[in-house]
């Protein structure tokens, strides 16, 4: 069995937003249910690493799409394991259409961590990883680390009981949500997203409070900062938009 694998899924009305596109959090859901989909079936799925008293954490993430998929669209997303370091895999993802054209490539970097230290774990010794490398890679290349942010505060948010998941913490899906939320509906109406890229840096847990900071840094290029009193910079972003298509 190869350890790439392909997902199949049809934008529903559960995935989209009001233009009828599907939403960034929905998309970004999408890729992390491939991903674990993918480890499951190979055999370091979340449950197997719980077994053992670890659990994955996401570290870094970057969509690069030429398409944004819309409702009732039939969409394909291949994902593999594409090295490992001592502390972070690599984890590549490419989106197709139902006619096998690509829409757009993702990367994303993970750790494992131990859930009683909250500190990663060395990777170079799990040999369920080494045996399912597939040593492909994207045209975007892997995540990168991103600038600080130097601008307004557009969004404030508390860390409730929804927004913690099986690991204590804050689910990433709720970064991505507190991000989307800086802009209005009439500013996504004209629209598109071209690329999306976060930083994790700091788990959020129940009760924390924080403010996201946004700034322009080119034209329809917006960077941003999830900062939290207690524990400083959470999470780094950036969003770039073109026109719609």
């Amino acid at each position: 069995m190869s350890s790439k694998k392909t997902y199949h899924h049809r934008i529903n009305a559960q995935n989209i937003d009001f233009r009828k596109k599907i939403s960034l959090v929905s998309l970004v859901n999408l890729v992390l249910g491939a991903a674990g989909n993918n480890a499951d079936e190979n055999g370091f799925g979340v449950l197997d690493l719980m077994s053992k008293n670890h659990s994955w954490v996401l570290s870094r993430l970057v969509l690069d799409m030429n398409h944004i998929p819309v409702e009732n669209e039939d969409i394909a997303i291949e994902t593999w394991l594409q090295k490992l370091s001592q502390s972070f895999s690599l984890r590549n993802f490419r989106f197709l259409n139902a006619q096998n054209q690509v829409m757009g490539y993702g990367a994303s970097t993970w750790a494992i961590i131990n859930l009683d230290t909250r500190r990663p774990i060395s990777l170079d010794a799990i040999e369920t990883l080494k045996r399912n490398i597939y040593d492909e890679m994207t045209p975007i290349g892997e995540p990168q680390r991103l600038p600080d942010v130097d601008g307004e505060v557009l969004n404030t948010f508390r860390v409730k009981y929804s927004d913690i998941d099986v690991n204590n913490h804050a689910n990433s899906l709720h970064y991505v949500r507190w991000i989307s939320d800086c802009f209005s509906t009439d500013f996504y109406a004209n629209r598109t997203i071209r690329r999306f890229e976060i930083n994790y840096m700091k788990e959020l847990t129940y009760g924390d409070e924080g403010e996201v900071y946004v700034e322009m840094k080119n034209h329809g290029d917006y960077y941003f900062q999830i900062v939290t009193r207690e524990k400083g910079i959470a999470c780094r972003a950036r969003l770039l938009f073109d026109k719609n298509d």
